[in-house]
């Protein structure tokens, strides 16, 4: 009885949403919003909307049936995983992807939209619509992620600042309707830490990629190179995917992303993602440093130890 209370209450929750805030967004984000009323849970532990699934914690739009999805996927010659934590960037990297290999669209046309569609996030049909060679972004960890023995696959992993990525995982949950998280700062910061949060460990899935980011088909990259040196990291990112661009054209690429060209660009998808959204814009500050308006000095000397214990003696540092 409790189950089939539950059930209609969600029904009528999504009933609502997709006759008021999602009356005019596209279907595939209607769908992400069913999903996630649907198949996501609070707890006292994780009081945040979110599938536990073999032990591991995901968003709530993620369910068994995407997993196998990920797991049976066929890769084809030329497929690269754009690959991040979240809100390390996701954006940014497919954004500067997209305008290295598709310089003459204007739009994410026969692009996956990174704002909405993740790998694990997307349906067969989705991701077989798309044109060759593929450039797919991810949050997945390293065990999850497609590999193939009968042709190469590349991987461009993008990490940043843990401390970034605390804050600003911290308000986007807060103003995602398909997370609907309204704690403190202080009770994600735990939440966090823990790696009580989803897709769990920020540590464990930076470390797993970084061992392997001297493989001839992984490029590893930080965030706060590519702020520091954009028009660089183009070329890097370029050189890598096997494209040979002049100094105007990285340069032309290095405008188009910088995060005040991104955030003003209508015609990028990621501007449809307000519709899940309590906030006008997906893309929030891009900055770096901007944890030291977040973290109390009690605060930051518990997160330095944690950091301290988990990156000490592995090389990689911010």
């Amino acid at each position: 009885m409790k189950n089939l209370l539950e059930s209609n209450i969600k029904k009528v929750m999504f009933k609502v949403a997709s006759n008021t805030v999602m009356k005019d967004a596209p279907e595939h984000l209607k769908e992400l919003m069913e999903r996630a009323i649907t198949n996501g849970r609070k707890t006292k532990e994780m009081p945040f909307l979110h599938s536990k699934i073999n032990g591991s914690i995901w968003p709530p739009v993620i369910t068994e049936e995407q997993l196998k999805i990920c797991s049976t996927f066929q890769t084809s010659p030329g497929d690269v995983f754009l690959v991040t934590y979240p809100k390390s960037g996701t954006i940014w990297l497919a954004e500067i992807v997209r305008c290295i290999t598709q310089p003459k669209k204007s739009s994410q046309e026969n692009f996956p939209d990174p704002g909405t569609l993740r790998f694990e996030m997307a349906s067969y049909e989705q991701l077989e619509a798309l044109p060759s060679p593929r450039s797919i972004p991810t949050h997945l960890p390293f065990a999850l992620v497609p590999r193939s023995k009968e042709h190469t696959v590349k991987y461009i992993y993008l990490a940043r600042n843990p401390k970034d990525v605390a804050v600003s995982f911290f308000h986007f949950m807060r103003s995602s309707r398909l997370i609907d998280f309204d704690g403190s700062w202080e009770e994600f910061l735990q939440h966090f830490m823990k790696g009580n949060i989803l897709y769990g460990s920020y540590f464990d899935h930076v470390l797993e990629w970084w061992t392997h980011k001297d493989d001839d088909n992984v490029l590893f990259l930080k965030y706060e190179d590519l702020k520091k040196d954009l028009k660089g990291g183009v070329k890097i990112i370029a050189e890598f995917l096997g494209y040979k661009l002049s100094k105007e054209e990285a340069n032309a690429v290095a405008e188009k992303c910088t995060f005040q060209a991104m955030k003003s660009n209508p015609n990028l998808e990621v501007n449809k993602f307000s519709k899940l959204s309590k906030k006008s814009s997906h893309l929030r500050k891009g900055v770096v440093g901007d944890w030291k308006n977040h973290f109390s000095d009690e605060q930051l000397a518990e997160f330095n130890k944690l950091y301290e214990s988990r990156l000490k003696g592995t090389g990689l540092q911010f």
